[in-house]
């Protein structure tokens, strides 16, 4: 089934926005401003310049973690009594490049307290921690334990811990467990809210913000040691582990990306590894194409992924040469492995029919459990739709294997809802590992097409739309254009991908069929692009593709724009003839009313589960399901009124006790808490005012300066009618969007 192309269908940006986006970058334009309003940046004051520019983000404070005092004390206690301490990291460039900034990060402070780092082998371990990791940490005396990008799902073994004396700080990011973990302190950003700009961080960048938390704590101690040299690190592991690049996530890239920019700076880890890939510096699609694929072979292929640390904080030069040699093998032999498992896998969804499948599962006794995770990424681009690849033993009767989504189905939480099937299990909404008998297969499988099928509504597949955020001409891809796309890196594969350009009318000339040195698994055809009308000309390549596969006559393409050692080229996503090209124009779809169903909606999309106080709350849905293309599945339902003077009560008490700490408050953060929109807490600040309580206000953060007493003043009564009618708009607002009808919400943006 050919997959469908849909042309973006947002209203074009406004002038005074496009010269408001030129204001703030002197390399932005019109392309750079539509792309901005498409996906929902239209607030050229306060969102579009910290997206843009991290000197204009406000970073997040990482005592925001509910267990970071706990974490921080128990730290104390370490150095107070001279414990010996050990990291404990995990096996994918996220967790090695977390182990790596825990090690450098912490010798400043423990010192030779510091005593080993321990991660398992991905050969004859599984991710988290293990009994005989314990042990082995244990005889060498260690009392504390700080985990990274792993920990969260390990109750018994942090039992286990205990038993031996030794406790466990958790810092992690992945799904978190109902039961209590045990742990002295878990810091991992599930605990806040989705919207919280440290929600999306990966293990590097929770291990970043435990350190800063430290650093904080131990000035003393660690001044002589800039934690920002670690930042090129967090760049790493944030890009490699595919998170959403939006708050504080896009802000840690953001930084690690400018220092890997600058060769001066390059670790010779890093360095060594590049190559020549970029001369010495490293953009978002070096650490993609180059460094991370590097990394990750090393567990696929050895296991022990203790010398990429080294490699990572070595100071020499020619040990980063030699280490960096090794690692480039094992690559190019992880490449042929993959390509082999990817041969047979391809062959066996040959004999599927996929009119009826919705999740792909495929088995076989000879894979190798460490690369199926990438095999079964493949297969999510080829066919479109989730996919399970997974290794069999018949000795043992059991499986082990990877799943990966097509990023709009959560497969994590589809698997959770079969955990009674598995035997061990963990991941993320779109990647997750488990292991089960041999005997469940069928039925884990029969389960997971049912729950897609349900959440989806329909039993037959149709792949998903390749998504189109422009159409230009050949004449327009220029370094301009490529300068104008660029301001708006870094990007990640689901909230904010790299833009896809539309070319129509333009025909294929000088094909060759090339491979790629040091690498027979890898083939590209490179042509170039011909506008006959124009008489302009484009180089391309397309991956993956032979001659036989370029068709004559005029093309319609969907291209990114690529540089290459300085060279611009298109990189072909899709192809066919113009007179078979048909192109959908991307249109919002209709909203589906879950209102006050207890047993929810079987449609998928975009779930609205809490229910919007304002019409700007509500146009953000909007524009977000415009932006995805995704259904509005209204699942919320009218809540309790909310009174005035309760909610009141509550701001003080937290103002209160914020003053009295001398902390800071978000405004962000307080408005979930209470339950209440930004405006509702304006007024309530300007009603404290009036009460002589000195508020000092910086970005989104306030905090209070209480008199001895406070004192109502003339202005009290009426600040605080002002309150009570917001409170009283917000409770009118949510009866309205519980029961208006669905013309009238389509009708409101």
């Amino acid at each position: 089934m050919q997959r469908p192309w849909q042309v973006y269908s947002a209203d074009p940006a406004p002038p005074n926005f496009i010269e408001a986006v030129k204001w703030l970058h002197p390399d932005a334009g019109a392309i750079t401003a539509q792309l901005l309003w498409q996906r929902g940046y239209r607030d050229a004051l306060q969102q579009v310049p910290p997206f843009l520019d991290w000197r204009h983000y406000e970073s997040a404070s990482p005592l925001e973690f509910p267990d970071m005092p706990a974490a921080l004390g128990r730290l104390q206690q370490a150095l107070d009594q001279q414990e010996k301490v050990a990291i404990w990291g995990d096996f994918d460039t996220d967790g090695v490049t977390a182990t790596a900034v825990l090690w450098e990060g912490l010798k400043p402070l423990l010192g030779t307290q510091l005593v080993d780092f321990y991660i398992p082998n991905r050969q004859c371990d599984s991710h988290g921690l293990s009994r005989h990791g314990l042990e082995k940490l244990n005889e060498k005396g260690v009392s504390l334990i700080i985990t990274c990008d792993t920990g969260c799902t390990n109750a018994a073994e942090i039992a286990f811990a205990q038993t031996l004396g030794i406790d466990v700080i958790v810092t992690d990011h992945h799904a978190l467990e109902p039961t209590p973990l045990g742990a002295v302190a878990l810091i991992n950003p599930r605990q806040l809210s989705p919207n919280h700009p440290l929600h999306h961080l990966s293990g590097v960048g929770v291990a970043y913000k435990f350190l800063e938390a430290v650093y904080a704590r131990w000035p003393e101690k660690t001044q002589g040691y800039p934690l920002e040299n670690l930042l090129d690190l967090v760049a790493i592991g944030l890009i490699a582990d595919l998170v959403e690049l939006r708050g504080e996530c896009r802000y840690l890239a953001q930084r690690g990306l400018e220092k890997l920019g600058q060769s001066q700076a390059l670790r010779p880890g890093i360095a060594a590894l590049l190559g020549q890939v970029s001369q010495n510096t490293a953009r978002q699609r070096d650490i993609s194409f180059a460094l991370a694929p590097r990394l990750n072979a090393v567990s696929r292929i050895h296991g022990d992924v203790g010398p990429l640390v080294q490699l990572l904080t070595t100071p020499d030069k020619e040990e980063a040469r030699q280490l960096a040699r090794k690692i480039d093998k094992m690559n190019s032999e992880r490449k042929q492995r993959q390509k082999q498992i990817a041969q047979v896998a391809h062959a066996k969804v040959a004999q599927l029919d996929l009119s009826v499948t919705r999740v792909i599962l495929l088995t076989d006794e000879n894979w190798s459990l460490s690369l199926l995770g990438l095999v079964a990424s493949e297969m999510v681009k080829t066919y479109g739709r989730p996919a399970i690849l997974l290794q069999t033993n018949a000795a043992t009767g059991m499986a082990a294997g990877s799943a990966r989504s097509d990023g709009m189905v959560d497969l994590y939480e589809a698997l959770r809802c079969q955990r009674h099937l598995l035997e061990g299990f963990g991941g993320h909404p779109y990647a997750a590992g488990f292991r089960l008998k041999m005997e469940h297969i069928s039925l884990l499988e029969a389960a997971l097409n049912q729950f897609l099928g349900q959440q989806e509504g329909t039993a037959t597949a149709a792949p998903q739309p390749l998504r189109i955020d422009l159409e230009v001409t050949l004449k327009q891809l220029n370094d301009a254009l490529f300068k104008e796309i660029e301001i708006l890196a870094p990007f990640d594969s689901t909230h904010h991908p790299f833009p896809r350009l539309l070319v129509r009318h333009v025909e294929l000339t000088e094909v060759q069929e090339n491979k790629v040195k040091n690498d027979p698994t890898r083939r590209y055809v490179s042509m170039m692009l011909l506008d006959p009308q124009a008489k302009q000309t484009f180089p391309a390549k397309w991956w993956d593709h032979q001659i036989g596969d370029c068709p004559k006559g005029a093309c319609d393409l969907v291209i990114e724009l690529q540089q290459w050692q300085s060279s611009l080229s298109a990189v072909i996503q899709d192809l066919r003839p113009s007179r078979t090209s048909i192109i959908e124009t991307a249109r919002f779809q209709a909203l589906i009313d879950g209102r006050n169903c207890p047993g929810g909606v079987t449609e998928t999309g975009l779930c609205v589960d809490t229910c919007p106080t304002s019409r700007e709350n509500w146009r953000q849905w909007i524009q977000r399901a415009k932006q995805e293309q995704q259904p509005l599945i209204l699942a919320y339902s009218l809540p309790k009124e909310q009174d005035a003077l309760t909610v009141w009560q509550e701001f003080l008490t937290r103002c209160q006790k914020a003053g009295q700490q001398g902390t800071w408050l978000r405004r962000e953060a307080l408005c979930q808490e209470l339950n209440i929109e930004a405006m509702t807490l304006r007024y309530a600040l300007r009603a404290l005012a009036t009460l002589g309580v000195k508020v000092e206000n910086t970005g989104d953060k306030f905090r209070c300066q209480w008199p001895p007493q406070i004192k109502p003043s003339p202005a009290t009564t009426a600040a605080l009618e002002a309150f009570r009618g917001a409170i009283a708009e917000e409770n009118f607002r949510r009866r309205y969007f519980a029961s208006a009808p669905l013309s009238a919400l389509q009708e409101t943006h």
